[in-house]
């Protein structure tokens, strides 16, 4: 069982190659699951939802029209 001060370090370090996708996808869940997200920042969960995105879609960089 991972911790979630693990959890969180490993949520923190999402494009780390020292871990595991494995790793990775259980960290996600776990940060998932607490009550509160205060302590993550929001350049945090943008890194984890990028790195979520790149791993459904292959997809090259997107230029908004407007």
């Amino acid at each position: 069982m991972m911790s979630i001060g693990k959890a969180c370090d490993i949520f923190a370090q999402i494009d780390s190659e020292k871990y595991e996708d494995d790793e990775k996808a259980m960290a996600i869940y776990h940060v998932l699951k607490m009550p509160t997200h205060n302590g993550i920042s929001k350049d945090k969960m943008l890194s984890v939802i990028k790195w979520l995105f790149e791993r459904q879609w292959d997809v090259e960089e997107v230029q908004a029209d407007g």
